[in-house]
């Protein structure tokens, strides 16, 4: 299992990425997968080992709009489901 991360603009999307690396967290750049309707065509990809630092490091910056999702693989195809409650845990205010 892993994660991806959803921005409203592709800026955000970079800012981002930016801010992940330069925190020593692994991420990848992917387009929008198909399934997911949201966000600007592309996201980040997020081991699980990695998300709890990675959500910690984009509450502190300033992008708005970020969704998360769980990407599992099943039986050959991804299956993404939205996850809503995490920004309580992470919320910079």
């Amino acid at each position: 299992m892993e994660y991806i991360i959803t921005f409203k603009t592709t800026n955000y999307a970079i800012k981002a990425e930016q801010r992940l690396l330069e925190s020593k967290i692994r991420v990848g750049v992917l387009p929008l997968p198909s399934q997911v309707r949201a966000g600007c065509g592309i996201c980040l990809r997020i081991a699980q080992d990695d998300i709890s630092a990675a959500l910690t490091v984009l509450a502190k910056a300033p992008i708005d709009e970020i969704g998360l999702l769980k990407r599992e693989n099943d039986k050959g195809k991804f299956v993404y489901t939205e996850i809503t409650n995490w920004r309580k845990r992470y919320d910079r205010n």
